[in-house]
């Protein structure tokens, strides 16, 4: 094996990926290459210098953009990949090893960048709102995880008690199919340091979080209806609570749910 060749097989061989007879053939050149050996020392003390870096978790928010992103960004290559796996005539169907760790690669390298792009410009919400933050961490739960809900029902007879004992308050809770909105269920959050109640409808194959809790202030709002990062967000006041709604929908979509949850509540006093 010529020194080049044996240069270019120690990141590889470093991280597992060299199938066993080249990882043997990789360290019987080792002793004829005192650069490659001396590259493999640096990489192993660069690695463990690494790991002992301390580590702080990651905030909820940037953690689900990312891995929503970065679904999003795996989904629209695999074509691509597949069409590169795809085997020919009288050939296996199985990936090679290599192929697996081109896929590998990718995801890392769309990690790293879509992270970059994240703490450049998108670590708060563009209103500079801890709190708006912090919903969108919630619907990003409510939209990616496998149980978007803690009590999963229609019925707001079996929702609303749920809540009871879980939390200081009653919510108002109301199937709006009639409007478009069935009602999937509730969940617990938190926000800004406090447990509130979290409802969850549907919009055709899109979820909306509604989130409420009791007002402090006096007197209704009407529900104002922003955009942010391909996201719906509703804020108003209405019957003594506080809500925030949010959903991967049309700001228009988002305004006949607001009105739908203000008719209902009016309805059900």
């Amino acid at each position: 094996m010529d020194c080049p060749t044996c240069e270019a097989m120690v990141e590889p061989y470093l991280d597992g990926e060299l199938p066993a007879g080249e990882s043997v053939r990789f360290e019987a050149a080792l002793e004829a290459c005192p650069d490659c050996r001396g590259k493999l020392d640096r990489l192993r003390g660069l690695r463990s210098l690494i790991r002992e870096l301390p580590a702080e978790r990651a905030p909820d928010l940037m953690r689900a953009r990312l891995e929503r992103e970065l679904r999003a960004a795996i989904a629209a290559a695999a074509p691509l990949v597949e069409s590169a796996s795809s085997p020919t005539p009288g050939s296996a169907a199985t990936p090679s090893p290599r192929l697996w760790s081109r896929r590998s690669a990718m995801a890392a390298s769309l990690l790293v960048a879509l992270g970059a792009g994240w703490v450049g410009g998108r670590y708060t919400g563009q209103d500079g709102s801890r709190e708006t933050d912090e919903l969108l961490a919630g619907y990003l739960r409510v939209g990616l995880g496998d149980r978007p809900v803690d009590v999963a029902s229609s019925d707001q007879h079996t929702v609303k008690p749920w809540f009871a004992g879980r939390i200081d308050y009653a919510p108002p809770v109301y199937d709006l199919t009639s409007a478009g909105f069935p009602l999937l269920g509730g969940r617990l959050d938190v926000l800004e340091g406090r447990r509130i109640a979290v409802l969850v409808y549907r919009r055709n194959q899109h979820r909306l979080a509604l989130s409420l809790w009791p007002a402090t202030a006096s007197g209704d709002t009407a529900p104002v209806v922003s955009e942010q990062d391909g996201f719906a967000i509703a804020r108003w006041r209405h019957a003594g609570f506080e809500l925030r709604a949010i959903g991967d929908i049309a700001p228009k979509d988002m305004s006949v749910f607001a009105a739908s949850i203000d008719k209902a509540m009016e309805a059900g006093k």
